[in-house]
């Protein structure tokens, strides 16, 4: 007697989708209390091993859809999508596939019984696919409201000359500024001013700190902003004297131009190529801009973020300023991958790694000081 195998009531590819539109309803569920951060990425500890500090496990909320809910861990390799993602954190822990399949209708609330009809699917297929192109026009729409509300704050913020901003990086930080070719002009300060969030309404205000255009492609998309003491004599004592705001994974802080001075669409229109170095902070990102007149100097803002840049036509080359975290075995391990993005994109074109000679970055070392 041949046994007809019942077929599933909804495909692998349909339940997936519909996780992933519930995605963040899903996280609150398996226990998951960390939001999204800026990058739209979700960073909570490590269930199944001893950790104590999150960081190395990423989960990804935002960018492609097929790919919302995938997740990795670089210290450990654990991964997978959004059905591994469920077998990974449900309690109690599903024993295989198919039990992460009936796990999730369960959760979805569907029948597990029911047998959808071709056309149902269908139809069903094409109502999702109406959800998520609104989804998504909503999502771009958000952000480009938010994006343009930034920038038009940034625009009406003084450069930082003769400000507090220009002590920090001149005295505090020891560059020369007056070797640069050109004055980082996506460099300004704000004594105090009031950042009202479009979405919610709410007031904010920031005071003494260097603010920062992060760019991507033509358009300002974030700011980044760096917390000083009232005088420009160091870093604000504040639990984050660093932080970015606004659409920032793609996005850079353009430090300098290079020999060309040329903007990257212009210098793509005309042809123009030169080696581009790209580092972690902006201090570092300046250092080199002085020591590296003959290169244009990028800050990404954060390690992370350094890895999610795309190779600009403007580069003819790529320089990755490392940070010296050999005490840190996560930071080396997410720059390994930062490095392999690079590479990935190379194409035949070089791609190098550097490192400063003595301290934890070229700042450092130019100022003289020892790891």
């Amino acid at each position: 007697m041949t046994l007809e195998r019942r077929p599933l009531p909804y495909t692998w590819e349909r339940v997936k989708e519909e996780l992933q539109l519930r995605l963040l309803s899903l996280l609150k569920d398996l226990g998951i209390k960390e939001k999204p951060d800026h990058q739209g990425m979700v960073r909570p500890l490590n269930p199944n091993r001893r950790d104590n500090k999150p960081g190395s496990l990423i989960i990804w909320t935002e960018g492609e859809f097929k790919s919302r809910g995938r997740f990795k861990d670089f210290s450990s390799d654990d991964g997978g999508d959004i059905f591994g993602l469920i077998q990974f954190w449900a309690r109690p822990r599903p024993a295989g596939k198919m039990d992460v399949y009936w796990w999730a209708l369960e959760w979805l609330g569907w029948d597990k019984g029911n047998v959808r009809t071709l056309s149902e699917d269908v139809e069903a297929r094409e109502r999702r696919e109406r959800e998520q192109r609104a989804f998504e026009a909503k999502e771009k729409q958000r952000k480009d409201q938010i994006s343009r509300a930034l920038f038009a704050l940034w625009l009406g913020l003084p450069p930082i000359t003769g400000t507090p901003a220009e002590r920090y990086l001149r005295e505090f930080r020891g560059i020369p500024l007056e070797r640069l070719a050109h004055q980082p002009g996506a460099l300004r300060w704000a004594e105090r001013v009031e950042w009202i969030d479009p979405e919610t309404g709410e007031v904010f205000e920031w005071k003494h700190c260097m603010v920062s255009a992060m760019t991507a492609g033509k358009a300002v998309t974030g700011l980044h902003r760096t917390f000083l003491k009232p005088d420009g004599g160091g870093k604000a004592d504040r639990k984050k004297a660093k932080t970015m705001i606004g659409a920032v994974s793609g996005a850079a802080i353009r430090v300098s131009p290079g020999p060309s001075g040329l903007s990257p669409t212009r210098a793509e229109a005309k042809g123009r190529t030169d080696p581009l170095i790209i580092t972690e902070g902006i201090e570092d990102a300046l250092t080199l801009a002085v020591a590296r007149p003959d290169c244009r100097v990028w800050a990404a803002g954060s390690l992370s973020l350094m890895g999610l840049l795309d190779w600009p036509a403007c580069a003819s080359a790529v320089v990755l300023a490392a940070d010296n975290d050999w005490d840190k075995p996560q930071a080396m391990a997410a720059f390994e991958k930062v490095e392999a993005w690079w590479r990935g994109q190379a194409r035949g074109r070089p791609v190098h790694v550097v490192r400063a000679a003595a301290g934890k970055d070229f700042n450092d070392m130019a100022r003289g000081e020892a790891a």
